[in-house]
């Protein structure tokens, strides 16, 4: 590994002056700059970030907390997030929590003990009712305990950020799923069904409740089904055969991700069902195998771009006001809602008749 001392040999500079020009120090001229960081890049140098953090010039690490990899729609989050950061020359660790509140709450620990520059928290924990405001206590707790030492930048992608003085932002998913219904309406669907499992459950049946309250349908328990463990296309799959074994089928079903709509479509299929002929199918999260699948996905689309690119340059705006030693703006439960959109493609139709 190359070090500052070779490059200041070959540049015909100091070592300090190396370490100024690979900061973009506005002291050293940019000829001086573009002629270490050239040397830099022949001798494939990398900064030591442990003696950076020493020296209290951060780390370039920024810690992302999600509950899985497995998901397309974390992936998507992650692959935003690395993009973005790269671009401002950050590097990128992650923590999974399995949907685990402890677990979460472990990331961020051990996060600000790897002194990374900041967190994005982008963690849907699992919550049982009962322990909801406990967790958010937990976490503000935390937060504010290492603020008082370090100063350490934090934004939250979901609900669990709200009022812990951090910046939070939020995919309004009741937007979505109001979208959906009002499209099936729309096209004459009067029996809506729900597949989906234990986790998306929770954020998703009720507001899909809310929906068909609002247009003044029925909400069937026969054609709502989520209680198996099975998650992603197993889970829709297994699910689709549990509402075909009841006989009377809904016009239409949604899924409460793309992954069951893709196991849904399977099952159908398996039955000799058409979609959307006998039988329309919409999903959420416009994965990006959605619009390949035959026919076509009917989905929501959540602003993964939007909400990611804002929180990446929140953060590092905040971080480069604290090495600036600039007052960083105070978030008193600051709360970005962003919403998604409805796409229209070929797995919805009008109920035959």
């Amino acid at each position: 590994m190359s070090t500052i001392e070779e490059i200041a040999k070959i540049a015909g500079v100091s070592a300090s002056t190396v370490s100024r020009a690979l900061a973009n120090n506005k002291k050293i001229s940019e000829k001086t700059i573009k002629r270490i960081e050239k040397i830099a890049n022949e001798l494939n140098y990398t900064p030591n970030l442990s003696a950076r953090a020493l020296t209290g010039k951060g780390t370039k690490l920024i810690g992302l907390i999600v509950p899985e990899i497995t998901s397309n729609y974390y992936a998507q989050i992650i692959n935003r997030v690395e993009s973005e950061l790269y671009a401002k020359g950050y590097a990128l660790i992650i923590g999974t929590t399995g949907f685990n509140a402890d677990k979460g709450i472990r990331n961020l620990e051990v996060f600000i003990g790897r002194a990374v520059d900041g967190i994005i928290y982008a963690d849907e924990i699992n919550f049982d009712e009962v322990n909801v405001a406990e967790v958010k206590e937990k976490i503000k707790s935390l937060v504010e305990k290492n603020n008082e030492k370090n100063n350490l930048p934090i934004v939250f992608l979901g609900f669990a950020g709200e009022n812990t003085g951090h910046e939070c932002i939020t995919v309004d998913d009741e937007y979505g799923i109001s979208l959906l219904v009002s499209h099936l309406v729309g096209l004459g669907h009067k029996s809506i069904g729900f597949i989906g499992e234990k986790l998306s459950k929770k954020a998703r049946l009720p507001p899909f409740k809310k929906a068909l309250a609002e247009w003044g349908l029925e909400y069937n328990e026969k054609f709502i089904k989520t209680d198996g463990n099975e998650r992603f296309e197993a889970g829709g799959y297994m699910r689709m055969k549990e509402l075909l074994a009841e006989g009377d089928l809904p016009t239409a079903v949604f899924a409460t991700y793309d992954n069951i709509a893709i196991g849904a479509m399977k099952a159908l299929h398996e039955a000799g069902l058409k979609v959307p002929e006998d039988i329309s199918i919409i999903g959420f999260d416009n994965i990006k195998e959605s619009e390949y699948l035959i026919p076509a996905l009917t989905t929501v689309f959540p602003p993964i771009m939007e909400m990611t690119q804002r929180a990446v340059d929140i953060l590092i705006e905040k971080i480069e006001k604290i090495d600036k030693n600039e007052t960083v703006r105070k978030y008193t439960a600051a709360k970005t809602t962003l919403y998604p959109e409805l796409v229209l493609r070929q797995s919805t139709s009008a109920p035959r008749q």
